[in-house]
């Protein structure tokens, strides 16, 4: 953490009333005018930096932008380092894609908005301001078919983060990768890949949230939403990610080791479709039967008419008993 702003605003949010020009100079080795400069930069950017003679500074509140200075005071693991932001971009999977060759693992692109978001088997994704866009490089030496169970990792790894600042909503996960929120479509992940037969280059997994979005285009009303729409008030979309890089770093870690086993159980509780009966697109075929959940691999366990069971690695599972409207409208 080089950069003297960031330095500051580490010390401005661990101490609750005002921090002297004098201690945070002697700290960062510095005159007291650099860092009254310093202090009009963060002002600028957004930061509620409150200055008063003979006191110093007090941080008053978190902007809502997901630039660096906003985002790394509060990682706690070793992802998001390094870090690019962008206000715009076509697509963070497609620019980190591109970069991938000469970064580590951990590195993390985010875009304030996206023009041409990509979500799985070819569809756009709306990415407008206020949502959580961002892409997550990953090196794992994992087997290339391990890498099937890799959404589910991620996905799970959100809702876990989400669920721990908002209890109270009801969360789930439609298999393979969507996040919803109140039977609705919150987010999802895309996991893009350059391996060969045994060897895994590395994959870039690009992770969309709807939060601070009021509203959606009139096709996808009913069908998703956002963290201002299920609780009627803003979020603090830089302690989000923050939250969301933490526990996906910990997740990540454990499947490395063991696969996705561990993680079974906790995908099992949050499947949306467990015990229900879906139709299931696989490369062309289709499927009929009652979604008993995943695998220790991450595959969805559908048991058929005839009583087998057959074992999927992928495909797109739609809700096939409607028991009433509000299902309709909000399942498939």
């Amino acid at each position: 953490m080089d950069d003297p702003r960031l330095k500051i605003l580490e010390k401005l949010k661990e101490t609750k009333g005002f921090v002297s020009g004098t201690q945070l100079a002697t700290e960062l080795g510095v005159s007291r005018e650099a860092v009254w400069k310093q202090i009009k930069l963060l002002q600028a950017m957004g930061f509620p930096i409150t200055a008063k003679p003979r006191q110093g500074y007090r941080l008053e509140g978190w902007p809502d932008r997901l630039f660096p200075a906003a985002v790394l005071p509060l990682l706690r693991g070793k992802w998001g380092r390094p870090y690019y932001h962008y206000p715009q971009l076509q697509s963070t999977n497609e620019t980190l894609k591109q970069m991938a060759a000469s970064l580590p693992e951990g590195a993390v692109v985010v875009a304030e908005e996206q023009a041409g978001g990509k979500g799985r088997r070819g569809r756009s994704w709306h990415s407008p301001p206020g949502g959580i866009w961002f892409s997550l490089l990953l090196r794992p030496a994992v087997h290339p078919l391990a890498l099937l169970s890799l959404p589910l990792v991620l996905s799970l790894a959100v809702v876990k983060s989400l669920s721990g600042f908002f209890p109270e909503l009801d969360w789930a996960l439609k298999w393979p990768n969507d996040i919803l929120c109140r039977g609705k479509k919150l987010g999802g992940v895309l996991v893009e890949v350059a391996a060969e037969t045994e060897q895994v280059h590395w994959a870039v997994a690009g992770i969309g949230i709807n939060v601070n979005i009021s509203s959606f285009p009139p096709e996808l009303e009913g069908r998703a939403t956002s963290l201002e729409l299920c609780r009627g008030k803003k979020s603090c979309r830089p302690c989000l990610l923050a939250a969301i890089l933490e526990r996906a770093e910990e997740l990540y870690s454990l499947w490395c080791r063991e696969g996705f086993a561990p993680l079974a159980k906790d995908y099992q509780a949050l499947f949306l479709y467990r015990g229900r009966r879906v139709r299931v697109e696989e490369e062309g075929r289709f499927w009929e039967g009652k979604a008993e959940g995943v695998d220790d691999k991450g595959r969805l366990v559908l048991r058929l008419d005839d009583g087998s069971l057959r074992l999927l690695l992928g495909g797109e599972v739609t809700l096939r008993e409607v028991r009433n409207s509000y299902e309709k409208e909000n399942c498939n």
